[in-house]
């Protein structure tokens, strides 16, 4: 039996940050509806001269803080400043990436039905959102 389910780490680019909470919001709810957790978050931004920060999510003040407070604490720090450096490389002066690790949380009750059942994962692929889009949108038209 396992506890965890699957983890993706989704890296989010912005040219011209606009953090404007709704992100964030989306992920509380569903964070709230049992679908994910939020096991960390990274913050970096790079200026127009190229000197690079991150600010710590333990750091934020308390009207900020609230707003990632769905993330637990015990899961904070799973990205390092390796993960940081690593990032930074590939930033363009002038932006901002949030690095996020989620847990697929509904995953873990299908993962032990499979594994109960005697049955293995032969292969697990992900599709993007947007080329599932355009495949629907490919579809012929039906009555």
């Amino acid at each position: 039996m396992i506890s965890r389910g699957p983890v993706d780490v989704i890296i989010l680019a912005a040219g011209e940050p606009r953090f404007d909470g709704t992100v964030f919001a989306e992920l509380q709810k569903r964070a709230a509806a049992g679908t994910i957790r939020v096991l960390d978050a990274m913050l970096l931004m790079k200026d127009a001269n190229g000197a690079c920060w991150s600010i710590d999510l333990e750091d934020l003040p308390p009207e900020y803080a609230a707003a990632v407070g769905f993330i637990d604490t015990g899961t904070r720090g799973l990205f390092d400043s390796e993960d940081a450096e690593a990032l930074y490389e590939g930033m363009a002066p002038g932006s901002a990436v949030v690095a996020l690790a989620i847990e697929h949380a509904w995953a873990v009750d299908l993962v032990n039905a499979i594994y109960n059942a005697g049955v293995e994962m032969a292969v697990n692929y992900r599709v993007p959102a947007e080329v599932v889009e355009e495949a629907f949108a490919s579809l012929p038209a039906r009555a």
